[in-house]
Formats: structure tokens, C-alpha cells, sequence
């Protein structure tokens, strides 16, 4: 809290101003100016309650913020807010939006050292020239002409295709991207792509004389090539669980000076194939694997209290980390999960979760000289959650896209959750926590929803939850996927808003959607968030979570959620909606895949299995 100060004294009776934040990517400091009576002015970088407020009326001001070559502007800008003497005021949520937008402009055709000759026009008399491929970011939204005009270089005049474009540019921060392709000849490619759905763009690589090289994603003319022949790659394309496959895979085309030549790529769409392949095996209870964005390893943590490097699909024998010494193994126990900070290439900070020799719950941070494959010393524990039982202990340290660190410690085990720990608002078992870890040991966000309430544990974020083994993030669509374990009759996976605090998740008051304790009339008011998708234990015993497909390698799968039975050999998938999940798909027939304890997800977004002694990688056959 920020205590205010003015003319250098406080009033008999004073007041407070909540000032809620949001909608910033992490690390971006938002600037918020307060001002009032008797000359008070305050500047706030984050949300949070002023107090030792005079009564009277206050002007907030929040100015845009500039990051990474994107400008941010808040909704509302200005508000006047009233506070009384003995009262928190607040005004309206201060929300950041996108307010600029993005030019992807890419030049090609053009010999080394030959400059293009290109003007860039929109809002408010913007003109630039560009000479080469580049990104013009910070441009007011609207509708911008891209001009191009021949090029004489290395004794030829070199033509642009296309010589005018129109783009409309929204605020994003993802760039629109705009091709200019040179050339000096007089022949034509007219290539058409045949069979793909709305939406789907081919994987399609033309080369030719001269070092010519294009990548098509749709049917197009390449204009102005020089005579020769042209080799025509494609390759497969996926989209929404369907895998379309071209013919013919490869093909030549002669063109001539003067003349248009035709080629023609159709692709067939079949339901997407999955396999796993084993990457290696060997391990001791693997039950994690993750690694740094960009980064090519895989860090695989071992039950047993030690973190194993796999590089190139070869385990190192040294660990990364071994606490085996100070990590409880024996039933469900021993280390868990662990996350790299969002700032691991500059700071080499990470945290583990481990259950210690009394039983008790860590989160611990380590430092490390990023790219080692060794870790660096213990910088302190962050937390320690008390607990007891022999079972439920949760499992998962994960940053949200917010740049806080999220815990989901189980309930604190036996059968029923006997202490009804996950409504008991005073304790963090049961619950999903957030906090923030760049202050030692942590620090509570003021924007957690029950800073300040007497009797509620301020860093609990969601509550009514038995044993979430596995939760993720989806940071593209802003959801947060809970995987949580039920108790007799009921798996369930909850989906929400990242950005949606102070949710119950309804255990042990409910197993998913059914009543438990009470058995009945357990959600009379709606006031329990009930999952968006259960299956009964007929199909299966313990939900393995698993994470939403954003890698590269199988298209299909991009958007889909993912997760697995550790009793039966299936895995399935569905996409998130606003009312709750899609139709299920099942994407391998029961009893023909090891029993997943997780999954994980590496550097680059591709998944993988942790089953057994082993890691596999999801591919395609």
C-alpha cells in the first residue's frame, strides 16, 4: 500500500483509492499519476491501494507506456474519483490495450548490394522510404500503401511484384506481413494449390536459376523469373486435426522467356495420425520435463530429487541438479515439477517443487549461469507449505504470462479431504497460489483477490481444488487449464481466463460436476466454477493435465489441449470455447500408450510423454 503524503500532514479522518492495473504483458511498468487535494500527487506502477487519503476529489491519469516497440494506451485515461473519510474508493479497472501497429516488409530477388526502392504511406501523411527488408513498428492503425518501383543493379533492371499494395494494419502486436519480390527476367510461374481449406496455408518451396528460392503458402504468379527450369517441393500442411498431403510431392517446370508455365499442387486431407517416438529411457520416476524458450535440451526432473539434461536425444550422465539428499521419495513424494523464470537467458534463475524429509511442500529458487548444464547454488526457499499426509501434494511451479509464479498444492491427502482444507480459506492447501518471486522470498501481488480480507491467506489466487498434478498455460488464447485428479467417481479439467481471480473450483463441496460433500444441493447459488470437462472413472482414474499444441511441428494439432489417463493407454484432446470445450477427440485407440504420468513441453513448443523410465516425443507416423 502506498501511503499518501501532500502538504506533509494527514487528515483526522481519512480515506483510501484502490487502483486496479491490468492488461500489461510482464515486466511492463505501467505509469499512473493521483492527484488531489492540498496539492497531493502520487505516481503508481502497479495496482495498488493509496491510504491516508484527505476526503475529496481525485484525479487519476494514466499515461501511455512504450515496450519493445509497442505503445500501450489505458482505458479509461483520465477518471475523477471521490473518497471519503473511513472508506476505500475505487474507480473503474484501469485496462491497457495495444495502441499501435506493426509492418512487416520483406524484400527479395534483389542481388547482394542492391537496395530496393520502396514507399511506405499511411495516417496522418506518413511516408517512409524502405531499401530492404524491415519492420516498421509504433505506426498508428489504419490503411497503409506500399509503392515499388524498378531497381537497376548489376547491368539489369530488376522489376517489383507486386508494384502496389494496400494493407490495413489494427493494433497488434504481432506485425502484417507484405512481400516485394524483384526479378529480372520476363517469364512466368503461375502455380496453383488445390485442396486446402479456408485458412490453411501450403508448405510449398520453388527454386531455380541463379539461387532462386520461394516459399508458397497459397496459389500465386511468380512474376519476372529468369528462363530455366524451376524445382516444386511440397510438403505437408495440417490444420484442426487433419493432415493434408500433397501430390505430387515434387515436380519440375521449364518456363520461357516470354511465356507463362502452369503447375499445379492438390493437396488430400485425411484425420490426423499420431505416434510417439522414444527419445530415451533409463530415467528414475521421471515426472516433469520442460525447458527455457528457445532453448534446444530438455530438462527432465527425476522423482527421486534430481533434474537430467537430454541433448540431441542423449541423457548426460552428470545431473543439472541432485537434492536427493533433502527430498522425500517414499509413496507420491519427492521433487515434483520445477520452472524456469521468464528472464532465465539474463538472470539463470529457476525454482523447483519438492516435498522435503518432514513432509512439508518447497518451492525453492537456484541460481545458474544460463546454457550451463550444470545448476549453480540454492539462492533461498521462497516458501514452505506444512503438510503431513502421504498424498495429494499437488505437483506444479509454472509462470503465468502475468510474470507471477503459480503453486498448486494438493488438499493434504486421505480420503475426502477430511480437514476440508480446500474451502478453509486460512490455509494454501487445496488452492492454487500466486505470487511474485522477484522480490526475496516473494512478495503478494496487491492485485490477488483477497489481499486484505481478515482470515484469507492473501496469496491463494483459486480455491476448491483435490489435487491439481498438472496445470498450464495457454499464453495466445489467455486460458489456464487445471488437470484436476478426483476422488471416487469423476476426472475433471477446468479451463478459465487467465485473468480470472478468486475462483472455487467447488472440492470437496463437489467431483466435478456432481455433488460430494453434501451430496446434494452442494452449488445452490452458482457461485462454484464447474469444469469444462469431466469423464467418469469408467473411462479411467487419474487425469494427466497436459498442455494446448503451439509447436511447428504437426500444424493439425495447433489450439488443441491435450491430456491422458495415467490408468488407461489413451490420450485426447479438445479445444477450449467461450462455453466450455469442444467435442473430444480421441487420438489414439485405448491401451496402446504407456501410462503417462506427464507430459511436457520444450523450448520450442513441441510435447512430449514422461511414462515409466522414459521420455517420447509426439510426432506424426
Amino acid at each position: 500500500m502506498v501511503a499518501a503524503c501532500g502538504d506533509g500532514t494527514t487528515a483526522p479522518s481519512s480515506g483510501g483509492l484502490a487502483i486496479t492495473i491490468a492488461g500489461l504483458p510482464a515486466g511492463v511498468q505501467p505509469s499512473v499519476t493521483i492527484t488531489g487535494p492540498n496539492a497531493f500527487h502520487v505516481v503508481v506502477t502497479s495496482s495498488d491501494t493509496v491510504t491516508a487519503l484527505r476526503p475529496g476529489s481525485y484525479t487519476v491519469a494514466a499515461a501511455e507506456v512504450t515496450s519493445s516497440n509497442v505503445r500501450y494506451a489505458a482505458s479509461p485515461a483520465t477518471q475523477t474519483i471521490a473518497v471519503s473519510s473511513g472508506a476505500i474508493a475505487s474507480g473503474s479497472p484501469i485496462v491497457y490495450g495495444v495502441a499501435t501497429a506493426r509492418l512487416a516488409l520483406t524484400v527479395l530477388g534483389l542481388p547482394a548490394g542492391a537496395q530496393a526502392s520502396l514507399s511506405v504511406s499511411g495516417p496522418g501523411s506518413y511516408t517512409r522510404t524502405v531499401t530492404g527488408t524491415e519492420q516498421l513498428d509504433l505506426l498508428q492503425p489504419g490503411t497503409y500503401t506500399i509503392t515499388a518501383s524498378d531497381v537497376q543493379a548489376s547491368g539489369k533492371t530488376y522489376r517489383p511484384a507486386p508494384g502496389t499494395q494496400t494493407l490495413t494494419l489494427g493494433p497488434s502486436t504481432v506485425p502484417v506481413a507484405a512481400t516485394v519480390a524483384y526479378g529480372s527476367g520476363n517469364a512466368f510461374l503461375d502455380l496453383t494449390i488445390a485442396g486446402l481449406p479456408g485458412g490453411t496455408n501450403a508448405s510449398v518451396e520453388v527454386t531455380g536459376p541463379d539461387g532462386f528460392a520461394r516459399t508458397i503458402g497459397s496459389s500465386t504468379i511468380l512474376h519476372y523469373l529468369e528462363p530455366g527450369t524451376y524445382t516444386i517441393a511440397a510438403g505437408i500442411a495440417g490444420s484442426n486435426l487433419t493432415t493434408h498431403r500433397p501430390a505430387p510431392t515434387s515436380q519440375t517446370a521449364s518456363v520461357a522467356d516470354g511465356d507463362t508455365t502452369a503447375a499445379t499442387v492438390t493437396y488430400d486431407s485425411a484425420p490426423l495420425e499420431l505416434a510417439i517416438e522414444l527419445v530415451v529411457e533409463g530415467l528414475t520416476a521421471p515426472v516433469f520435463l520442460t525447458a527455457p524458450d528457445g532453448d534446444a535440451r530438455q530438462f527432465v526432473v527425476e522423482r527421486n530429487g534430481r533434474i537430467r539434461i537430454i541433448e540431441d536425444d542423449v541423457l548426460l550422465p552428470t545431473p543439472f541438479l541432485d537434492l536427493r539428499s533433502r527430498v522425500n521419495f517414499a509413496g507420491e513424494r519427492g521433487m515434483l515439477s520445477m520452472a524456469f523464470d521468464p528472464q532465465y537467458a539474463t538472470n539463470g534463475l529457476f525454482y523447483v517443487y519438492y516435498v522435503d524429509l518432514f513432509g512439508d511442500m518447497v518451492v525453492e529458487r537456484f541460481a545458474s549461469t544460463p546454457g550451463s548444464d550444470v545448476a549453480g547454488a540454492s539462492a533461498g526457499t521462497v516458501m514452505v507449505i506444512p503438510h503431513r499426509g502421504e498424498n495429494h501434494h499437488g505437483g506444479v511451479v509454472a509462470f503465468g504470462p502475468d510474470g507471477m509464479l503459480y503453486v498448486g498444492p494438493g488438499d493434504g491427502g486421505c480420503c475426502g479431504d477430511p480437514q476440508n482444507n480446500a474451502q478453509n480459506m486460512s490455509t494454501l492447501l487445496g488452492k492454487l497460489l500466486r505470487i511474485d518471486v522477484r522480490t526475496a522470498p516473494y512478495a503478494v501481488p496487491p492485485d490477488n483477490p483477497f489481499v486484505g480480507r481478515s482470515g484469507v491467506r492473501p496469496e491463494i489466487w483459486a480455491s476448491g481444488l483435490r489435487n491439481p498434478w498438472r496445470f498450464a498455460f495457454d499464453v495466445p488464447a489467455g486460458l489456464l487449464y487445471i488437470g484436476d485428479v478426483g476422488q471416487d467417481a469423476r476426472e475433471e479439467i477446468n479451463v478459465s481466463r487467465t485473468t480470472a481471480a478468486g475462483l472455487n473450483y467447488g472440492w470437496r463441496l463437489m467431483e466435478g460436476s456432481a455433488c460430494y460433500n453434501p451430496g446434494s444441493n452442494c452449488n445452490p447459488s452458482g457461485q462454484l466454477t464447474l469444469p469444462a470437462h469431466e469423464y467418469l472413472h469408467a473411462d479411467g482414474c487419474s487425469v494427466t493435465s497436459g498442455y494446448v499444441y503451439r509447436g511447428t511441428a504437426i500444424p493439425e494439432l495447433t489450439g488443441h489441449y491435450l491430456y491422458a489417463d495415467y490408468c488407461r493407454g489413451w490420450m485426447r484432446s479438445f479445444r477450449a470455447t467461450p462455453g466450455g470445450a469442444a467435442t473430444e477427440h480421441r487420438l489414439w485407440p485405448d491401451v496402446s500408450l504407456p501410462l503417462t504420468v506427464s507430459f511436457g513441453r520444450d523450448g520450442a513448443g513441441e510435447l512430449y510423454m514422461v511414462a515409466g523410465t522414459q521420455v517420447w516425443r509426439i510426432v506424426r507416423p
